[in-house]
């Protein structure tokens, strides 16, 4: 049976069961559902009620990254008290969740996809684990208390040129981000760059009253600025997750490859749902710098001019 084929047969197995009132019986199908499509059609929705049903003896992996985290977030906000691990290339999730009141029972750190690919599939073995459900947005911010701001000039533009360390090539290039810096500037907008500052060396970029520095170790406070931003320019980055999730729009620009789960989980659905704009490079460099750099220019007086 073709990976098309198997999503439906394992959603109609899950309604099935869910059906006759046997939810523990249709959590691994739902389980399977999402690992050929991460949001397929309301399977986490229905995922997620089915072990809301019966929760105790389940044990849910948390895996990937921070922008993996988020998607999660609204689930594991919502029950702390359930059983939890991590599978993380993420060398601060421990503190992470800490901070966020979030006990795990136990932390799988890897470094490279061979490794993932390793643990992932010896813990799949240990019966009664699932992968957490995701969420596509939040309907509260979980690192603020306070309300996004009102929209007004001038308006709050973030960017976020860094990428995962596992995810080489991702990063938008230090040339496009200094045009867009010079354009923005001379346009009037205020800016908050978000990065390391390792990340933010390759600019150069001095002080300026028109720009905040995100740069904190603490990923957490460098989140809780996304609010401020009436619009997020990207890579394929937490950052650009993380406006999505509170309906900030956000142009995305990313490498022209395939990467299925990429566009299924954290870029398709968001573009469905009017948030996002997506422009594919080649490279960005040389004269792709000024193509890119004239999509993004039309769509940030395009979206902001809609608000």
């Amino acid at each position: 049976m073709n990976r098309h084929f198997k999503k439906y047969y394992f959603y109609f197995l899950a309604r099935i069961f869910d059906s006759v009132g046997l939810h523990q019986k249709s959590v691994p199908y739902y389980a399977e559902t999402i690992r050929f499509r991460s949001f397929f059609w309301d399977s986490q929705i229905r995922y997620a009620e089915a072990i809301e049903k019966n929760p105790k003896k389940i044990t849910l992996q948390i895996q990937g990254g921070i922008g993996d985290f988020l998607q999660f977030l609204p689930f594991i906000l919502k029950h702390k008290s359930y059983s939890y691990t991590v599978l993380t290339h993420f060398l601060y999730a421990e503190s992470f969740f800490k901070a966020l009141g979030v006990k795990v029972k136990k932390y799988y750190f890897y470094t490279n996809w061979e490794d993932y690919v390793e643990i992932r599939d010896r813990l799949q073995k240990v019966s009664n684990t699932y992968v957490c459900p995701r969420t596509l947005f939040f309907k509260t911010n979980p690192f603020i208390s306070t309300k996004k701001k009102v929209l007004k000039k001038p308006y709050v533009v973030g960017i976020h040129m860094g990428s995962s360390k596992l995810a080489a090539g991702k990063a938008l290039s230090p040339d496009f981000v200094l045009k867009l810096l010079t354009w923005l500037m001379y346009a009037k907008y205020k800016i908050i760059l978000f990065g390391t500052k390792d990340e933010l060396k390759s600019l150069q970029s001095k002080t300026h009253r028109a720009i905040l520095l995100a740069t904190d170790q603490d990923v957490i406070k460098n989140l809780s600025l996304v609010h401020q931003c009436d619009l997020m320019v990207a890579s394929d980055s937490v950052f650009k997750t993380m406006a999505s999730m509170l309906e900030i729009p956000s142009i995305v620009l990313h490498k022209d490859n395939k990467n299925p789960f990429r566009d299924r989980t954290f870029i398709e659905p968001y573009v469905k749902a009017h948030c996002m704009t997506v422009y594919k490079y080649k490279t960005l460099e040389g004269t792709e710098v000024d193509t890119a750099l004239a999509f993004t220019i039309k769509n940030i007086n395009a979206l902001l001019k809609a608000s």
